[in-house]
């Protein structure tokens, strides 16, 4: 399965996705919430960031994961 990269409207809360963020891969998360409009985004990650926000000012892009993908 390949992975596709789509912006914050088209995500859901339990999504396993990758986040990328200009040229930096910041890693591999699960979708704990989002706004309506997809304007925030939170992410949880494992380790020692376990939660982390986006905005839209970040840019992100967000890389759908299979589910088995993470650990």
């Amino acid at each position: 399965m390949t992975n596709r990269t789509v912006d914050s409207t088209a995500l859901w809360r339990g999504q396993r996705v990758r986040v990328h963020a200009g040229v930096h891969d910041l890693g591999a998360g699960v979708v704990d919430d989002l706004t309506e409009d997809g304007s925030i985004v939170w992410i949880v990650f494992g380790g020692a960031e376990p939660r982390r926000m986006f905005i839209e000012e970040d840019a992100a892009r967000y890389s759908v994961l299979p589910p088995s993908s993470i650990g």
